[in-house]
């Protein structure tokens, strides 16, 4: 189960701290494309898709590119349109199956059985904040103010987790970022939202989405995870999803 397999994590990661003495560090790297040595927090829940729709999949204006993950829809026959680049061996496709998986992480992120650590409150803006690994849950909205950026600190555990629940949308504004620091992967980064994830032109995100309802990608927005969506994904122009190696 997701359970099962995040505490695993967790109890990894306090295991090693306790047999050896780890050197922090005060660089910040943003560079989260180092593989895992356990399988990925967002595999679990991403498979083999980067980007999915229960209903359909847009790619307006100027190619978007998909890279290292299948694209789908639950039903066959349900629209996959507009101009898209799929690189490292994606495909095209329907898969009524994974719908289901989609439909039962997501509801156990928002009922907060998807990992039995304790929650801790999150404001609406996050903009500029520092988070280590841990639940973080905004009753509303999550929101990035224009041109700002988010940290996440890995501690230099070794699988650190972040997972950040908001009970409506996540909005980032244009030109936000992150940075990823003392061994925090975005594939081990997870937004779950109740309703849907706006990303802002040229805005980067680290991890995966679980959307309850539509993601839509502003103009040259950029997702370093998957995209997983209970109704539709828009894509404005040009916008980018990367499967990193770990996912």
């Amino acid at each position: 189960s997701f359970e099962e397999y995040t505490q695993a994590l967790i109890d990894n990661n306090e295991a090693i701290q306790d047999a050896q003495e780890v050197s922090p560090s005060d660089q910040p790297s943003t560079s989260p494309y180092s593989a895992p040595s356990f399988e990925s927090f967002s595999h679990r829940v991403c498979g083999n898709f980067a980007v999915y729709a229960q209903t359909t999949v847009t790619f307006a204006g100027v190619s978007s590119v998909i890279d290292g993950g299948d694209v789908g829809v639950s039903t066959a026959g349900t629209p996959i349109t507009g101009a898209v680049s799929i690189i490292a061996g994606g495909e095209i496709g329907a898969d009524s199956v994974f719908a289901t998986s989609v439909l039962v992480a997501h509801s156990e992120a928002m009922a907060g059985t998807f990992i039995q650590i304790d929650e801790e409150p999150l404001a609406i803006e996050i903009g500029g904040e520092i988070f280590t690994p841990g639940i973080y849950r905004s009753v509303s909205l999550i929101n990035f103010a224009y041109g700002t950026h988010v940290t996440l600190d890995g501690k230099n555990e070794s699988n650190p987790v972040f997972l950040f629940i908001a009970g409506t949308t996540l909005v980032t504004a244009a030109d936000t970022y992150f940075i990823l620091k003392n061994g925090a992967k975005a594939e081990n980064v997870l937004w779950v939202l109740g309703t849907a994830a706006t990303l802002g032109a040229n805005s980067v995100l680290e991890g995966s989405i679980l959307a309850g309802s539509a993601i839509t990608f502003g103009t040259g927005s950029e997702l370093h995870g998957c995209a997983l969506a209970q109704s539709t994904v828009f894509f404005e122009s040009g916008g980018s999803v990367v499967m990193l190696d770990g996912l």
